[in-house]
């Protein structure tokens, strides 16, 4: 009987290795979908924090698609500009599930004027909201 406990023992810690693979994969995905999650949460805050914050007019100076790790999903990543006084950069991020998507609204947005919001202390500290890019993609013609 102790000979069969061993054996047992002995399989098991011969074959260990293969649990190593699905458990990487398992936690790659829960880290992929933890920082979607993360990043989801602080936008909306940030969207609601910046609600009474003052107003300028920006413009998108460069606008990229990339693919998130472990994922099927792609990033957008929409980087603009706006002066008071000087001038100051922010960066907007927005996920897709459909390349397509992605790409369509990179090539809108890029070189658009929009408004942006910016705390008075703290200038550097700026949100471009959702609403506003919405109303962009809206009003873009359609061709085709």
């Amino acid at each position: 009987m102790t000979s069969g406990a061993s054996n047992l023992w002995h399989d098991l810690t011969r074959f260990g290795h293969a649990w190593f693979y699905p458990l990487k994969w398992l936690i790659a995905f829960v880290t992929g979908w933890t920082a979607i999650l993360y990043r989801r949460w602080r936008k909306n805050r940030d969207e609601s924090l910046a609600q009474g914050w003052p107003s300028v007019d920006g413009l998108i100076i460069s606008s990229k698609a990339t693919p998130i790790a472990n994922t099927s999903r792609i990033l957008v990543t929409l980087e603009y500009s706006y002066f008071l006084q000087e001038y100051h950069y922010g960066r907007y991020t927005h996920e897709f599930s459909k390349q397509e998507d992605a790409d369509k609204l990179v090539r809108q947005m890029k070189g658009k004027r929009v408004q942006i919001r910016y705390n008075q202390s703290n200038p550097d500290k700026s949100v471009l909201e959702q609403s506003v890019i919405e109303q962009h993609v809206l009003l873009a013609p359609r061709f085709g």
